[in-house]
């Protein structure tokens, strides 16, 4: 699961130059004027005649603000209510029964002598890129970057200038990340002090640009803002609705350029030559699927941790399903709790939405559209 440890509220600007440079000049604003000012703009948006679905979507908006600004004030709120507020959308426990499904799968996929995490372990080694990859990471980057690229663009119209440069970098707390630069570009960048795994390289090169994070505000960019003047657009707020779409989106965007065992036959084809590997017998998807489902852990770890449980109690519990011991640490930093769910939330949220034959047109809605975690909540239940 990505993670960015650093947590912007703001990210990726691209709206007027001048608003930028209003609010760098202003002096820091106390968290109780921080929350008086959402309230007296929730107060001010119906006289202004928005349009239904985007004075809904505004409203849901500053809803979330003002939970943020409250959260920084000093309220307690408990994480269901963060959930709710800040991302729309309820926070349950995940049952466990998933994750033993999951392990079920990861021992199917993976036979063979010593404990699972042993196995996992060994079958993700043999995809490492040496230590010293600078020019096999430039080229099986780029060879990736070309094929997601070409393969949205099939089903998308992006703007011709579109681009995304990717950069490698040290010292990050996180294994990729998107940086919109406004414009229809993004720097990606990539850390080279976490081991580059090559199926890794492909998820994040998808999750972050096509058709991803990348493809998504570049659409957003074209349609709403410069289009229809959606000024909001322009100030992407991490701790919101919206971004739940989002890391939907980018959580499912490889699923949604390569069908299952597709992935396999083009690495086979074009990228295990480079790395003197032999096409892998082991089923992807089931992999996959599996870390999919072991993703709710970190869930249950935050809710337990809301709940005051001892550190040492979450880290056991997260041991038994093979998660990393620094998550603990992790969900304890500022709205990393909260936020880390949108990955697992997002995902189990769109999927439904993105199966059959028109789920390349319903991404395509999301990618342009003003989406929020409750309409799609609505719309299934409204199917079912």
């Amino acid at each position: 699961m990505p993670t960015r440890t650093e947590l912007p509220y703001v990210d990726g600007y691209y709206g007027p130059a001048e608003w930028k440079a209003a609010v760098e000049a202003e002096p820091e604003t106390p968290a109780p004027d921080l929350v008086r000012a959402a309230i007296a703009l929730a107060d001010s948006l119906p006289a202004q005649d928005f349009e239904p679905r985007r004075a809904t979507f505004l409203v849901k908006q500053v809803t979330a603000l003002e939970a943020a600004c409250r959260k920084l004030r000093g309220e307690i709120l408990s994480l269901e209510e963060e959930g709710q507020r800040l991302f729309d959308i309820a926070l349950t426990w995940v049952p466990e029964e998933q994750f033993e499904r999951a392990l079920a799968l990861y021992y199917a996929a993976l036979p063979g002598k010593g404990t699972l995490a042993w196995r996992l372990h060994e079958w993700r080694r043999q995809y490492q890129l040496p230590p010293d990859h600078g020019e096999l990471f430039a080229s099986i980057t780029g060879r990736i970057l070309d094929e997601v690229r070409r393969r949205t663009r099939d089903f998308l119209d992006l703007p011709e200038d579109e681009n995304v440069e990717i950069r490698t970098v040290t010292g990050k707390p996180f294994g990729a990340a998107n940086f919109y630069q406004g414009n229809y570009r993004s720097l990606v960048e990539i850390n080279k002090d976490a081991t580059v795994n090559v199926l890794t390289l492909v998820e994040d090169l998808c999750h972050e640009g096509y058709p991803g994070h990348h493809v998504e505000t570049v659409l957003k960019e074209q349609h709403l803002y410069r289009e229809l003047g959606y000024l909001e657009q322009a100030v992407p707020i991490v701790l919101s609705p919206p971004c739940l779409v989002s890391e939907g989106i980018a959580m499912l965007a490889c699923d949604m350029l390569f069908a299952p065992g597709e992935l396999d036959q083009w690495l086979a084809e074009h990228i295990y030559p480079q790395l003197g590997l032999n096409p892998d017998p082991v089923d992807l998807t089931t992999l996959r699927t599996a870390g999919d489902l072991l993703n709710g852990t970190w869930c249950n770890a935050a809710l337990m941790l809301r709940e005051g449980r001892p550190k040492g109690e979450v880290q056991d519990y997260l041991a038994q399903y093979m998660q990393p011991a620094g998550v603990v640490e992790h969900l304890a930093l500022p709205f990393q709790d909260v936020y880390t769910c949108t990955y697992y939330y997002g995902k189990q949220l769109l999927q439904p939405h993105l199966q059959g034959a028109d789920r390349r047109e319903v991404l395509r809605r999301f990618l342009q559209e003003q989406v929020l975690p409750s309409d799609l909540v609505k719309d299934s239940k409204e199917k079912e």
